[in-house]
């Protein structure tokens, strides 16, 4: 966007610049949701109660013994959320938990997707990805939006004849890190499909910046 201001007492040029940039994650969060089921509910037979249930301690302990069989500790997987809810098929509370698995390495989740037991498993996906120098690129990204509104106001103001002044304001638009990331989700059996339980490791971070800037108009 672009604006003219050419009165008589003040002569200046308000442009709008933008920039982006793609960095590579080092450092991404792989969500985990687990949650209680009844064994009867994976029989194909009709049955009309439920009396054998799987606990969410049993589930998270053979999750956890799975994950430290990859090299991922402890430390590096801590439970967000804990809650319960009803549902029509089971006649009592289900209790569910999400994890948070901090990985550097994206091949890892195809690793933890392969052999894990999906019946206690309500769903997966990829969260936040990190970068631990982003503020670096963040800063980069700015001059870059700054230098193309200067780009675009010079190269404005030449089809008129006249000349870039001195910069008069700068001001940032406000905007937000977009990230590349695909989802796994699908119900207890879904993710068991090969197809479905790969994960892509084309994820990027993508930074955005807008500058709006005012410059004078020389004579």
């Amino acid at each position: 966007s672009s604006f003219f201001c050419y009165a008589q007492e003040s002569k200046y040029i308000e442009v709008t610049g933008s920039a982006e940039m793609l960095i590579e994650p080092d450092e991404f969060v792989f969500i985990i949701e687990i949650e209680e089921y009844w064994k009867e509910e994976f029989v194909k037979k009709k049955i009309r109660r439920y009396k054998d249930k799987v606990g969410i301690q049993e589930i998270e302990s053979a999750l956890m013994g799975h994950l430290n069989s990859l090299g991922i500790q402890n430390k590096d997987v801590r439970s967000t959320e804990v809650g319960n809810f009803w549902r029509s098929r089971g006649p009592e509370f289900l209790i569910s938990k999400r994890l948070e698995v901090k990985l550097t390495d994206f091949q890892l989740i195809n690793q933890i997707i392969a052999k894990l037991d999906m019946s206690g498993i309500q769903y997966m996906r990829i969260g936040e990805l990190k970068n631990k120098e982003i503020y670096k690129y963040r800063k980069e990204v700015k001059k870059r939006a700054l230098l193309a509104a200067k780009e675009k106001a010079a190269y404005l103001l030449e089809t008129l004849d006249k000349k870039l002044g001195d910069v008069i304001s700068i001001r940032e638009i406000p905007t937000n890190d977009y990230i590349w990331s695909n989802a796994l989700k699908g119900s207890n059996t879904a993710l068991s499909a090969p197809n479905s339980s790969q994960a892509d490791n084309n994820k990027k971070i993508k930074l955005r910046f807008e500058i709006n800037a005012k410059f004078g108009i020389k004579e």
